[in-house]
């Protein structure tokens, strides 16, 4: 192997890798749900992601001319051609099994899908403040990286017989097959619902509302669940065509 000749394919094809990488690199992170706060996003493509597409891209162009047999700059292009195809083939299957762990949302029809929960609380749970904002929390959890707060529909408090009803609606961002909502009333209340009956993805049958069912305290499960007065009730609605 000639080394004049490795090192030229070398630094070529770390810099193409480099320059391929970047944009690359955007677009799996931002599908990754990397946060964009005070520039992490971009922090980590620049300093991180790039700078990996160049030593790697490095490293394949020395693999390239040798595994090419090159001695002459006679073997130039077909040493580069090699030196490029095994960098740009790693650089995708990793930006593909990236893209893979991005859990997908699941469609009816081409729409997304969200799920609206009806929580009914007791007499005993409803106090001065539990209307106020922020004093009934409810959030999804479907995955370590699928777990997101509800939003609260205010609009649609009602009340009977002392029972407060509360509406809430959580995105389905996933095709999990374990789903458990949690509620939390103000500072004395934390409850938890096992979405067992809803599949990975949902059909037609469950935009109808399901039956009403109690909440169970949300540090018991299994045969030590301790049921609540606190009943729920849900359906899935669609949300609009998806992206």
């Amino acid at each position: 192997m000639s080394w004049k000749v490795a090192l030229l394919v070398a630094l070529l094809n770390g810099i193409l890798t480099a320059v391929v990488t970047a944009p690359v690199a955007d677009h799996v992170t931002k599908r990754m749900g990397v946060s964009d706060f005070e520039g992490k996003r971009g922090y980590a493509i620049a300093f991180i992601f790039i700078p990996a597409g160049f030593v790697g891209g490095f490293l394949a162009g020395l693999l390239g001319t040798n595994l090419a047999g090159v001695v002459a700059w006679s073997g130039f292009w077909k040493a580069a051609g090699l030196g490029l195809v095994l960098a740009q083939g790693a650089l995708f299957t990793f930006a593909g099994l990236g893209l893979l762990s991005v859990p997908r949302p699941p469609l009816l029809h081409g729409e997304a899908l969200a799920l609206e929960v009806e929580v009914r609380l007791p007499p005993a749970l409803v106090g001065p403040r539990t209307r106020e904002p922020d004093q009934l929390r409810m959030s999804l959890y479907a995955g370590d990286k699928d777990n997101h707060y509800a939003r609260i529909d205010r609009d649609r408090f009602t009340e009977e017989d002392g029972h407060l009803a509360a509406v809430f609606v959580a995105d389905l961002n996933s095709r999990s097959a374990r789903r458990i909502l949690s509620l939390g009333v103000e500072d004395h209340t934390w409850l938890a619902f096992d979405l067992d009956g809803l599949a990975p993805s949902p059909s037609e049958k469950d935009l109808e509302w399901s039956a009403p069912a109690s909440m169970r305290d949300a540090r018991t499960s299994g045969e030590r669940t301790v049921r609540s007065a606190v009943m729920l009730r849900y359906r899935v609605i669609r949300t609009g065509r998806a992206d």
